[in-house]
């Protein structure tokens, strides 16, 4: 600034004091304009840092059903008109390779079960024993595993599976074809943020259910 202008504030200080919060204004709507785009900014990535977050349903259906393993630990609750079990299992899904371990109730803990190349293992690792299948039909042939659920699903007609969500979840409903399974229904319920399973319901013809899965743990690969 010229020292003409300086001259004209030093003789004018309301001149002067009105320029000052002028600048002062400016610097404030600055400030505050940075701090609304990053606040927009950091909400976005927020909001797709997660490949799951944003996805349709059909895009959720796809993800799931094209999961290649899994490793999980699981809560099994099965009932029956007499009583009801309890089971704690961890298990492990890869091509041509699946493993289950019972870790509850103590009577069956450490009891394994080993499928690879149309083969099952039975390993008591409590007794020592093991007892070895050969050609032994594919294990996941179990309505027990995830994939079980997810290749019927995938074949299965459009009049016998829907989709369905709400705020929290997404739910996968199939109605089977099995012939010889008591079970008629399943329901596989999705964590809407992750995408991951939080819970499987397996239910009779009255759509009771027989046996409750929840996921305590799971990694899809």
């Amino acid at each position: 600034m010229s020292k003409f202008n300086f001259a004209i504030l030093n003789k004018n200080p309301k001149l002067f004091k009105k320029i000052i919060i002028i600048i002062i204004c400016i610097f404030i709507c600055i400030f505050l304009c940075y701090f609304i785009f990053l606040k927009k900014f950091n909400y976005k990535n927020i909001n797709t840092g997660n490949n799951n977050l944003n996805k349709t349903l059909d895009e959720i259906q796809e993800y799931i059903c094209n999961i290649s393993s899994y490793e999980a630990t699981i809560e099994v609750t099965v009932y029956s008109n007499k009583n009801t079990n309890k089971y704690k299992i961890k298990q492990s899904h890869e091509e041509n390779y699946d493993t289950q371990e019972i870790l509850e109730p103590e009577n069956v803990k450490g009891v394994k079960f080993i499928y690879k190349d149309n083969t099952l293992q039975i390993i008591n690792t409590t007794l020592n024993l093991t007892k070895i299948y050969n050609n032994y039909p594919y294990i996941e042939n179990n309505n027990l595993w995830l994939n079980d659920f997810l290749e019927e699903y995938k074949t299965a007609n459009e009049t016998n599976k829907e989709i369905s969500e709400d705020e929290r979840e997404i739910v996968l409903t199939l109605q089977t074809q099995k012939v010889d399974s008591k079970i008629k229904y399943k329901e596989l319920y999705l964590d809407k943020k992750t995408g991951n399973p939080t819970k499987l319901l397996l239910q009779d013809n009255n759509k009771n259910t027989i046996i409750y899965i929840l996921y305590s743990e799971i990694t899809l690969k």
